[in-house]
């Protein structure tokens, strides 16, 4: 007997396997741009909850300067003493008012080498972006 696998494991999957190419790399994350998490590795729900929310928000503020600008908000970095979070945005060709979009986050130490994460999520994101759009919520 087979078994079926929901999207959320399929994606929390494929970023397994993007975690296994990245040295250094910890942890990873699919969230909607409104800071629900959607797909998450090997963390605590209350952890992956918590990192959707950050950086959901972190992205949101970092795109905020850039309002009147052409173009989208393509990567936030933040750098502590002890690793990387890495934002970048995600199904940022279906930005809509029927959609709020996706960000994929990579939390690394600091070993990490900066280009290479940026390179693999990038890849990651062009292999799956018409998947990764989230329609707005209503209220009904």
């Amino acid at each position: 007997m087979q078994s079926v696998t929901s999207p959320r494991e399929q994606l929390s999957g494929l970023l397994d396997q993007l975690i296994d190419k990245i040295p250094g790399a910890l942890h990873a994350l699919l969230a909607s741009g409104d800071g629900l998490k959607m797909a998450w590795t090997q963390q605590p729900v209350d952890d992956a909850d918590t990192l959707a929310a950050t950086v959901a928000a972190l992205y949101s503020l970092c795109r905020r300067p850039f309002a009147a600008a052409d173009g989208g908000m393509r990567q936030v970095v933040a750098e502590h003493d002890a690793g990387y979070l890495f934002v970048m945005s995600a199904g940022a060709s279906f930005t809509s008012a029927q959609a709020v979009g996706t960000v994929l986050a990579v939390v690394a130490t600091a070993d990490a080498d900066p280009g290479q994460v940026g390179h693999e999520m990038a890849q990651f994101i062009r292999g799956l972006d018409e998947h990764l759009v989230v329609g707005a919520r209503t209220r009904s």
